[in-house]
C-alpha cells in the first residue's frame, strides 16, 4: 500500500544560494543544519525591516530511495515555501512553484537513483521584487520566506487515487455524499467503494472526543468506474447518510470518509477525508448556516509570529484558533491575505469557526504574467482547501484592489468551476466598484 514519510529533520540551509548545491559533490562543511518548519531569517522582536529576510537561499538534504519503490510514484510535497521554489535531485531541476502560500507536488520517479544517495535541493527566492502575487508594489504586512511549512513524500502505485472532493446536500431525513474523484491513472475493472463514520464531536472546552474505531464503518456507496475515465476525468459517486448530525457553530460534528479504489480482489489504493455536513448561504438579510440566520462576529488573522516569521508548528497553528473561538468569543475568521495553514484550518473545522479564506494579494495588481499566476493561485487555494467545511466563503479578489473585469471573471470562473457549493467574495475600499462577486 502507499506511504506517506514526513522530511522535518536533516536539512541543510544557506542563506546564499550557490549553484553548486544542486550536485552531489557539493562541499556541506559551510551549510547549517535545521528542521522544519524553518525561516530563512530569524528577526528580532522590533527594530528591523523586511530587507533582512529578503533573500535566495538554498536547502539540501540527503534522502534514501529504496530500489522497490522502483516503478512507483514518488512524490514529494511542500505545503508552503516562501516564495519562489525551484526543486531539484541529484543536479537535474524536477519542478518549481511560483507562490509562497499554496503547495505544491513534484514526482521525483525519473530522477531518482534506486537503492543510493540521492541529493534533494531547494532553490527558494524570498525577494519582494517577484513578478508574482502579493508582490508588485507596497504590502502591508510581512511577507517571510523559508520553507515554513510541512514537507512530505508519498510513495504511491501508478494506478491510484490523487484528489477526492466531498460535498454533501441535506434533505429532511438524510445528506447525499457526493465525492468527485480523479485518478493518477485508470485501468480496467476499476471499483471504488466508500465507507463512512462520525469521526468527532468537539465541544466548547475544547475536548475532541474520538469515536472512530476500526469496526465502525458504514457501507456509503459502491460503483465501477466506467470504461473510458481518464486521468483527466472527473469520476462522481454518491450515497446518503441517514439522520446526520450537522456541523455548526455550536456543534461541529464531523464525519470521516473512507475511500478504496479496487481492481477484482486487489486493493489498490485507499484514502481518507474529513468532512462536515452542513448548509451555508448568504442571502441578502444576512447569512444562513443549517436553515438559521447567523450574525458573524469575526476579526482578520495573518500567519506571522515574533522571531520566526511564518514557521509554526502544528500547535501554535491550532492555539491561535483556539484563542479565537474560546478566549474572543468569535464564530469567523478571515485568512487575511493569503490561504493558511491546513493545521489552523482544521482546528476551524474542530471548533466550528467559520472561514472566509481568500487568494494572494494586497492591492497591487500587476501584468499579464502576474494576473495569470493570481489565477493559477485561486485554482490551488480551491482544490487544496475544499473539503474543510468551516470555509464558507472563496476570496477571489485582490484585497481593497481597484476594478479589473477581465482578470475577476477569470477568478470567479474557476471558483465556480471547481467548487460551485461555495459563493465567491471580494473585499473593498472603494465606492461604486463592480460586484462581479457573490456576495
Amino acid at each position: 500500500m502507499n506511504q506517506k514519510i514526513y522530511l522535518s529533520e536533516d536539512w541543510l540551509f544557506n542563506e546564499n544560494f550557490q549553484e553548486g548545491m544542486t550536485a552531489t559533490e557539493y562541499p556541506e562543511e559551510t551549510l547549517q543544519p535545521v528542521r522544519i518548519p524553518h525561516t530563512c531569517k530569524e528577526t528580532p522582536f522590533h527594530y528591523f525591516d523586511e530587507s533582512l529576510y529578503q533573500m535566495v537561499s538554498g536547502y539540501r538534504r540527503h534522502l534514501h530511495i529504496p530500489t522497490e519503490w522502483q516503478g512507483k510514484r514518488i512524490l514529494l510535497t511542500f505545503e508552503g515555501a516562501g516564495h519562489d521554489s525551484t526543486v531539484y535531485l541529484n543536479g537535474s531541476k524536477v519542478g518549481e512553484h511560483h507562490c509562497g502560500y499554496t503547495a505544491f507536488t513534484v514526482d521525483l520517479s525519473a530522477y531518482a537513483n534506486y537503492g543510493q544517495d540521492n541529493v534533494l535541493c531547494v532553490r527558494l527566492d524570498s525577494r519582494e521584487d517577484l513578478n508574482v502575487p502579493p508582490f508588485g508594489y507596497v504590502i502591508d504586512y510581512m511577507t517571510y520566506g523559508g520553507i515554513y511549512r510541512d514537507v512530505y513524500l508519498e510513495v504511491k502505485d501508478q494506478i491510484a487515487l490523487e484528489d477526492i472532493f466531498v460535498h454533501t446536500l441535506i434533505t429532511p431525513d438524510e445528506a447525499q455524499v457526493t465525492s468527485e474523484i480523479t485518478f493518477y491513472e485508470v485501468a480496467k475493472d476499476l471499483n471504488v467503494r466508500q465507507y463512512y463514520m462520525l469521526k468527532t464531536d468537539t465541544v466548547m472546552s475544547g475536548v475532541v472526543s474520538d469515536v472512530t474505531s476500526d469496526n465502525g464503518w458504514q457501507f456509503l456507496c459502491e460503483q465501477n468506474v466506467p470504461t473510458g475515465t481518464t486521468a483527466e476525468t472527473t469520476f462522481r459517486i454518491q450515497g446518503t447518510i441517514p439522520h446526520p448530525f450537522l456541523w455548526d457553530t455550536e456543534h461541529p460534528h464531523l464525519y470521516l470518509l473512507k475511500t478504496q479504489l479496487w481492481q477484482g480482489e486487489q486493493l489498490l489504493d485507499e484514502a481518507e477525508v474529513t468532512f462536515g455536513i452542513r448548509d451555508a448561504v448568504f442571502k441578502k438579510d444576512g447569512f444562513y448556516l443549517n436553515g438559521k440566520k447567523l450574525r458573524i462576529r469575526g476579526l482578520n488573522r495573518h500567519q506571522s509570529y515574533p522571531y520566526v516569521g511564518y514557521a509554526m508548528p502544528e500547535s501554535m497553528q491550532k492555539l491561535d484558533a483556539d484563542l479565537l473561538k474560546k478566549e474572543l468569543g468569535l464564530n469567523a475568521v478571515r485568512t487575511s491575505h493569503y490561504p493558511q495553514s491546513h493545521y489552523f484550518l482544521e482546528r476551524c473545522d474542530e471548533l466550528g469557526l467559520l472561514v472566509f479564506t481568500e487568494f494572494p494579494g494586497w492591492q497591487h495588481i500587476g501584468d499579464d504574467t502576474w494576473k495569470a499566476q493570481a489565477v493559477v493561485n485561486a485554482e490551488d487555494m480551491i482544490r487544496q482547501y475544499r473539503n474543510h467545511p468551516s470555509i464558507i466563503l472563496w476570496g477571489v479578489r485582490i484585497n481593497e484592489s481597484p476594478d479589473d473585469d477581465p482578470f475577476y471573471e477569470k477568478t470567479n470562473a474557476v471558483a465556480h468551476k471547481l467548487d460551485p457549493t461555495r459563493p465567491t467574495g471580494g473585499v473593498r475600499a472603494i465606492k461604486k466598484s463592480h460586484l462581479l462577486e457573490d456576495v
